[in-house]
């Protein structure tokens, strides 16, 4: 889940969070942290072999 702070708008993916605010304005909200990622380590992909797990973007939200 993402969670746009200022105004708590939630999301439950990125790409859903993209269409909303424009790519550009999207990225510089997570390099400002007024979006707060959840659950990091929700599955996005199972070819049935292997589950390929989301990981941290490296930004640090508080």
């Amino acid at each position: 889940m993402i969670i746009h702070l200022p105004t708590g708008l939630e999301f439950t993916t990125q790409k859903e969070a993209k269409s909303y605010f424009g790519n550009h304005r999207y990225r510089r909200l997570v390099k400002e942290h007024k979006i707060y990622f959840t659950n990091y380590y929700k599955p996005v992909a199972n070819d049935g072999s292997q589950i390929i797990i989301q990981e941290n973007n490296g930004t640090d939200c508080r």
